[in-house]
């Protein structure tokens, strides 16, 4: 009994320090490289989203949802290639897609539905789809096999992408 109590004891002190051992913090180097790249980041999501509330129609409203999913492509493609950190591309990666979901897709579905075919913005609304699923397939050609290709968790947020292109194959 005491052997069984000691042992549970035991159990009970490892699993505390090891929860209490936290990742290895980052060095200064890191840091630094990802708050520039994240303030570039930021400072064109921002300027995307300030066009976005100033965009008074659905097309418009749809095109600025598109330039911010393809800076978020951009990013996704740099993480993948300069840094080959698969957690942040996985990240952007979702990112992009929930632009293009609750943002790109709507926009252009209520753009179509108010605007005829043949009109300007109706072309516009047709070439947007076009570009929207040329803009999806250019994610996974930027990234390329191996530590961030094969990674899972970019797998599944790929697959993501791919599932939401077929919104726009009209």
């Amino acid at each position: 009994m005491v052997r069984l109590l000691l042992l549970l004891i035991s159990f009970a002190t490892l699993a505390a320090w090891a929860g209490a051992q936290g990742p290895t913090p980052l060095a200064a180097e890191d840091k630094m490289k990802l708050f520039k790249s994240n303030r570039v980041l930021i400072e064109n999501l921002v300027n995307h989203g300030i066009d976005l509330s100033d965009a008074n129609d659905p097309l418009k409203r749809a095109e600025e949802c598109r330039k911010t999913a393809v800076t978020l492509g951009n990013y996704v493609e740099r993480a993948a290639k300069e840094d080959q950190n698969p957690d942040r591309v996985a990240e952007l990666a979702n990112l992009m897609g929930e632009v293009v979901r609750d943002g790109l897709a709507p926009n252009l579905d209520e753009a179509e539905r108010t605007n005829t075919p043949e009109s300007p913005q109706g072309k516009r609304v047709k070439e947007l789809l076009k570009i929207a699923a040329a803009d999806l397939d250019n994610v996974p050609a930027g990234i390329p096999a191996g530590k961030v290709g094969d990674n899972a968790k970019v797998k599944a947020a790929l697959a993501s992408l791919a599932e939401l292109k077929s919104k726009f194959a009209k």
